[in-house]
């Protein structure tokens, strides 16, 4: 699998597929299964102020850094390595990094990492246009190929409130509802939990309603912002619901520095893409578009 870079215009005159030709002729699925079109257009800083300190150079504990972070050692530790769970209905692949595809999630992973750590950003959505693209496939792979790096802390957060699914990607149960960390009835270490060093999961199994009210309440952000400071990931990853037809996404914006837009190469069209950049357009920066399932539009 190749990565292609993304044109810095706007995709309004694309081809009808997210995975045709560009405007200049050249494919925008190079090859098969996943592709990222690059670093995108990056304006200025959305106004969510960086905390003090941060950088992405940690040690597994933060310490011999300078950034020490109580909490996360205080998380609960339920497993010391990933495993490939044989009922999984997410095919995690970056847990297998004997498989081939395994190397565009290491490869999606250092281009992200390079923007973060360009912008001294840390916290990212991970989002779609519409329903079934993906997001969760590659919000789940990536923070698995992140956790491979011992000087890279990630945590991973399922904010699809309403259709959460990194719990059944992860075959983990029995993992309690999310939105009482996010209104402050719950400590969120009591909830979120480790494995491994270096990879904490904030997960959900309980759909609820009502995302962007919450995602608006200044206890939410609080309590996202009190999160950060305690744990001090270098990466954060929210995997959020779609764009399109629904305003959790918009709402969540204030709270994420950059975004990576995962699209689908058998159904999804430029002029999704484009109304997606265009809600983000001067907001929150695209970091970067992801083409899903490339294979199968090609093999047709």
């Amino acid at each position: 699998m190749r990565f292609g870079m993304i044109r810095k215009e706007p995709v309004t005159d694309m081809g009808e597929r997210a995975g045709g030709t560009g405007p200049d002729g050249t494919a925008i699925a190079e090859a098969a299964g996943l592709t990222l079109r690059g670093a995108a257009r990056v304006p200025a800083a959305n106004g969510r102020r960086v905390p003090a300190g941060s950088s992405l150079n940690g040690t597994e504990n933060g310490a011999e850094n300078g950034r020490p972070a109580p909490g996360w050692s205080r998380l609960r530790l339920v497993a010391q390595d990933m495993r490939h769970g044989a009922r999984a209905r997410v095919r995690l692949i970056s847990c297998r990094p004997e498989d081939p595809a395994s190397r565009s999630f290491d490869q999606l992973r250092t281009r992200l990492l390079h923007a973060l750590r360009d912008h001294g950003w840390h916290r990212i959505a991970v989002t779609a246009p519409a329903r079934g693209c993906g997001t969760t496939f590659v919000a789940a792979n990536l923070a698995i190929s992140l956790s491979r790096l011992s000087n890279v802390r990630t945590l991973l957060m399922d904010l699809n409130l309403a259709q959460p699914g990194l719990a059944r990607a992860f075959d983990i149960g029995n993992v309690g509802a999310l939105d009482p960390v996010l209104t402050g009835a719950q400590a969120p270490d009591t909830h979120l939990f480790r494995i491994g060093a270096n990879l904490a999961l904030g997960l959900n199994d309980r759909p609820v309603g009502g995302g962007a009210a919450l995602f608006q309440h200044p206890v939410t952000r609080d309590i996202l912002d009190g999160m950060q400071a305690s744990l001090r990931p270098d990466v954060t990853l929210y995997d959020l619901p779609p764009m399109l037809g629904r305003d959790d996404v918009e709402a969540f914006l204030p709270q994420v520095d950059g975004v990576l837009l995962v699209t689908d190469g058998t159904r999804t069209v430029g002029r999704q893409i484009a109304e997606c950049e265009r809600l983000l357009d001067g907001r929150t920066p695209l970091l970067g578009v992801v083409l899903n399932r490339a294979e199968t539009r090609k093999s047709r």
